[in-house]
């Protein structure tokens, strides 16, 4: 939904949020909101006060890594990505920079983050519900349950008439966040912390195959 929200804006130019909302007729008010807020806080949008504007730089820069590497490269990277071998061993595996790997293991980070954020803000309009606090070195993550599916902001999302979880959904959040207490214990993880935390919940009980297709999609 961020990427056909994206496209609109583009397409726009230049606009308010009732000039994209009366385009955008069937996205909920409350999850249009929080698109655009992201898309700002990605640097793919300029705000000045009512006023959206199109970031016409910003997609180039974030997809420039991928002009400079054949689709052998890349193919080989998302391989080593989904395995979960390091940037310093795909270095040497792939043949590249380790600094380019890990430009490239973020970029997948991200994208991962975003859409399952994308995901929580059109389940939480629909149906809000209170956050769980967790602390991972000294930072915040904020985490959502739907479905048995478990998503991670940054921030808390904020509503009227959130719900608790239900019984169902502590138990197993509780087993989640054990899992991810274990992933998350290195120092390494520190950097990007909420780009990891996605990361983890996304391959939870899946297989290589599940997800390198699931990962390709994406980038596509």
């Amino acid at each position: 939904m961020k990427e056909r929200i994206l496209r609109l804006c583009k397409r726009l130019d230049k606009f308010s949020f009732e000039d994209i909302s009366t385009i955008a007729d069937d996205v909920e008010e409350t999850v249009l909101k929080l698109l655009l807020l992201i898309l700002v806080n990605e640097k793919r949008l300029i705000q000045k006060n009512e006023i959206y504007f199109y970031n016409k730089t910003a997609k180039n820069k974030q997809f420039s890594l991928f002009q400079y590497f054949n689709k052998t490269i890349i193919n080989l990277v998302i391989r080593c990505f989904c395995v979960q071998i390091t940037a310093d061993k795909t270095s040497l595996i792939v043949g590249i920079s380790e600094n380019s790997v890990y430009k490239f293991y973020t970029y997948f980070r991200k994208l991962l983050y975003d859409r399952q954020k994308a995901e929580l803000l059109k389940l939480y309009s629909l149906n809000p519900q209170n956050s769980r606090l967790r602390t991972f070195f000294k930072q915040n993550a904020y985490f959502y349950i739907y479905n048995n599916q478990v998503y991670v902001t940054d921030k808390p999302l904020k509503s009227t008439n959130e719900k608790t979880f239900t019984k169902e959904e502590i138990k197993e959040f509780k087993k989640i966040y054990c899992y991810l207490s274990r992933i998350e214990c290195h120092n390494k993880n520190q950097v990007n912390l909420h780009y990891r935390l996605a990361e983890a919940l996304w391959r939870r009980n899946k297989s290589f195959e599940e997800l390198l297709e699931n990962l390709n999609k994406l980038i596509a």
